[in-house]
């Protein structure tokens, strides 16, 4: 979906779970001209993926760019990437303020927000609702076919949570493993993400389980909650037979059965739908933009309009100050009407 008019920014804030969505959404899109990644303690490994996949980006460090350095290109689409800790996942709470934390710093900076997130434990949080009740620029987030938010990770690879409660009653309680929660294991035990770290594990506990570190934590909860299969869940952006075999080495090293689902179970729905979704935002600002300017060329005050005389004082008044954000927003509603 072509951006025809002027410049264009998108915001991206991803989690580490998404950084192989993210490339792969960029890798399809042929009008992006700029990427900027803004470098931080978690944006290692998506520049790493990008120079992989052979994406041209550059990078700029997170706290030059909260400080207002420009980002903005006269022509074209710059796509401006924030990364996040994983840890976030060990408190919803924590991470839901952060997330719109860093939406609300991103507004003077971008022109729509594509937030690679789920509910991630927050029961009803719609991201793109909450920007339009606060006034916020329009955002977009992971959905299913239905339109609604997915609820985790792996609702993103089924395509909604419907068809990931359909998986569940076909495949039991299995444990999910995508890629990233495969190769990001450790890191999710160590943040809290699953419900205990190594250290809320009871010393008599560790002791008559043999738990010595985090895998041994993921083996004893598996255990307790009677899981006893893997399925695997791979969307197709990472290497086909290397998590293969990664998915059954860790499979067998939790002592799981690892199964695999039927085919069509496992979708880019979703992964593809919420780019789309940034595109049209994108263009949808784009054309608005236009009309503004246009409207404020159009700007015509008939004489003897008492009504027309005191819009065009109020306007030349807040034109002649310096403008704040606020102001301008005003004059940009002003010229709408």
């Amino acid at each position: 979906m072509k951006i025809e008019t002027g410049a264009a920014v998108l915001g991206i804030i991803v989690c580490p779970v998404f950084n192989d969505e993210l490339v792969h959404n960029l890798k399809g899109d042929g009008e992006v001209d700029d990427v900027l990644i803004l470098t931080n303690d978690h944006s290692r490994e998506l520049c790493d993926k990008m120079s992989l996949a052979g994406l041209p980006f550059r990078s700029m460090p997170e706290s030059e760019f909260d400080s207002g350095v420009a980002c903005r290109r006269e022509e074209g689409m710059t796509v401006v990437v924030r990364s996040n800790n994983l840890g976030l996942h060990g408190n919803p709470a924590v991470l839901k303020a952060k997330i719109e934390e860093e939406i609300t710093g991103m507004q003077p900076f971008v022109d729509v927000l594509g937030v690679y997130y789920c509910q991630c434990g927050n029961a009803g949080w719609d991201v793109s609702e909450w920007c339009r009740n606060m006034g916020l620029k329009p955002a977009a987030v992971y959905r299913g076919d239905d339109g609604a938010v997915c609820h985790d990770c792996a609702c993103v690879a089924f395509g909604s949570c419907r068809r990931y409660m359909e998986a569940r009653a076909r495949y039991g309680d299995a444990f999910y493993l995508t890629p990233a929660i495969t190769y990001h294991l450790v890191d999710f035990v160590r943040s809290g993400a699953l419900s205990f770290t190594l250290d809320d594990v009871p010393e008599g506990v560790r002791e008559q389980h043999g738990i010595r570190n985090e895998m041994d934590v993921v083996r004893w909860m598996l255990a307790t909650g009677g899981i006893r299969t893997s399925l695997k869940v791979d969307v197709g952006l990472v290497d086909a037979e290397s998590f293969d075999a990664d998915f059954e080495c860790l499979s067998g090293g939790l002592g799981l059965v690892p199964i695999r689902p039927d085919e069509g179970c496992i979708t880019l729905e979703s992964v593809d739908s919420i780019y789309s979704e940034c595109k049209r935002l994108l263009k949808e600002t784009a054309g608005r933009q236009a009309r503004t300017r246009s409207s404020r060329g159009r700007c015509v005050i008939q004489e003897g309009q008492t009504s027309g005389k005191l819009f065009f004082a109020l306007v030349k008044i807040l034109q002649r100050r310096p403008l704040s954000r606020k102001r301008d927003h005003l004059i940009s509603r002003l010229f709408d009407t």
